[in-house]
Formats: C-alpha cells, structure tokens, sequence
C-alpha cells in the first residue's frame, strides 16, 4: 500500500470524495472546459500546435477521470490518487515550463516535513495551518543547488491557479515565501517555475501508506527505508536523508525527511544528518 506525496498532504481527501463524488461527475464537463481555457494562461510560450496536442490531452483525462470516478470503490481511495486526478479535481492543469530546461543539472534537495511531529515539538508552530488542519506531511522547501538566503524579502508571484496546487503541500504563505528567498530566488527559475518543480517532484513521489494514518508508532529504519526504495524505482538508501528531534518520552522521533536529486533522476544525498538511529517514532497527532 502506498500513495504519493502530493496525496498524502490534504488531510481531507477522503471525506472530500465522500461529500463531492456525485457533483464532481456532474461538472466534470464544466471543470475541462475551464481547464483548456486556462492553458492560454497558463502556457503562454506554447506555439499554436503544441497548445492544440495540449488541449487534447486535458479533454482526454477529463474524459478518463470521470470514468474513474464513476467505477472506482470508495474503499480504494485511501491506497493513491495520482497527481494528476488530484490536480483534475480543482480545474487545474500545470504544465511542463520551458524555462526548466536552462536548469543546471546537479543536486536538489526536496524537504519535506512531518508535520504532527513537528507540531508537537513546536509549540510556536500551534498556529499554522497545516497544524490547525491536521496535516500529515507539508513540504518546507526545494534546495536547487544554487546557493542560500538571496531574496532579501522578497514575495512569490504565483497566479491563483497555482496556488491552489501549491496550497496542498505548502499551505502557510510563511513558508512558501520563506522557501523561495531562502533556496528559489537564487535560482534562475521564476517563482510560478521553482514552485512548478516542488510539485512535480511531489507528485512523482511515493510514500508507504502509514505515513497517513493519523496513529502513533515506532518502525525500525531499515524497514521504512526498504519500503520508500521499492516504492521509488530509481531511488537508492542513499537518496534518503531521515532527521529526528527528541519527542515525549525523550524518544527519536521523525521530522523530516530529505530526498535527493540529481536533475529529474533520483541522487545521493550529501551533508547527511541521518540522526534517526536503528528506531524512530512516527507521530500522527495522536
């Protein structure tokens, strides 16, 4: 069982489909209609054919997810949704982003946070929103590599398309910003394009079910990193970098997880904290 990072994030996903599966097979038409209507925005370097290949394929997985939604059990949504299902739900649709392209390649560094850990630990976290909301896993920033702390205070520009995906793996405004001054705006990425390659990452990436159940345990880290690698293809022990803070009872518990790039492929991991030793607890807020 497993499900992918961008799922894992709304902690409302599946009393989402319970209240709104029959409606969103009703506007299902609507929602694709506003979906090629937005690939103008969206994709403005497009030229006239690669628009019409574009549009073609956002009528297609309309057509594909209202399918899926009609005949897929709703004992079934709890394993995974694929990014795009997830995207298609909202009306959205991210496109590739050609400026990508004149990326350097070399070492990324997705951060990702867990966040009723953290929450825990934390108290002046209490008032975030992924705290408030229950949030399973949040993502706290992309390292690309291109150096630290360059943008002096500045603001993300995203469009508020974008910001819809961007709000299920990163919903408080602090940290996004905080992430674009700190590791995006030394990039040559435009912001809408840095925060485009988080949620492409997350969206590829694969979890083991538990990290969303909402319990409290402890798993050996040999086990959880045997299950992210078979998940994964392509990733290896060492594209994982596993970070715990002392929690109740003074156990290791887990409040990070780092996952390394090499360009689109997955890498090895340098500057390794690795502090998790042979145990660690996995909280779920309860």
């Amino acid at each position: 069982m497993f499900l992918s990072l961008l799922d894992a994030f709304s902690p409302m996903i599946k009393k989402y489909f319970n209240l709104s599966l029959l409606s969103k097979v009703r506007h299902q038409s609507s929602i694709q209609q506003m979906q090629v209507r937005s690939l103008s925005t969206l994709t403005p370097d497009l030229n006239p054919s690669e628009k019409h290949s574009a549009t073609k394929t956002v009528k297609h997985l309309g057509q594909c997810h209202a399918s899926s939604i009609t005949n897929t059990s709703m004992d079934k949504l709890n394993t995974t949704l694929s990014i795009g299902a997830l995207v298609m739900l909202q009306g959205i649709m991210m496109m590739p982003v050609h400026a990508a392209s004149a990326v350097k390649s070399g070492q990324r560094v997705l951060m990702i946070e867990m966040t009723p850990a953290l929450c825990s630990i934390q108290p002046t976290r209490a008032r975030m929103r992924q705290c408030l909301e229950g949030y399973s896993l949040t993502v706290s920033g992309l390292d690309m590599g291109y150096g630290e702390r360059c943008g002096r205070g500045s603001e993300p520009r995203l469009t508020p398309l974008q910001l819809k995906v961007v709000n299920r793996i990163m919903p408080d405004t602090t940290v996004r910003s905080q992430a674009w001054q700190r590791y995006g705006a030394c990039s040559p990425l435009s912001a809408s394009s840095y925060f485009r390659q988080i949620t492409n990452y997350a969206g590829a990436l694969k979890l083991p079910n538990e990290l969303n159940t909402g319990n409290s345990y402890t798993v050996s880290k040999s086990r959880f990193i045997s299950q992210m690698t078979q998940l994964n293809s392509g990733m290896s022990s060492n594209s994982i970098d596993l970070i715990c803070q002392a929690g109740s009872r003074r156990q290791s518990t887990l409040t990070d997880i780092h996952i390394c790039y090499e360009g689109s492929e997955f890498g090895t991991c340098h500057n390794v904290v690795d502090n998790c030793g042979s145990k660690f607890v996995i909280s779920g807020g309860k």
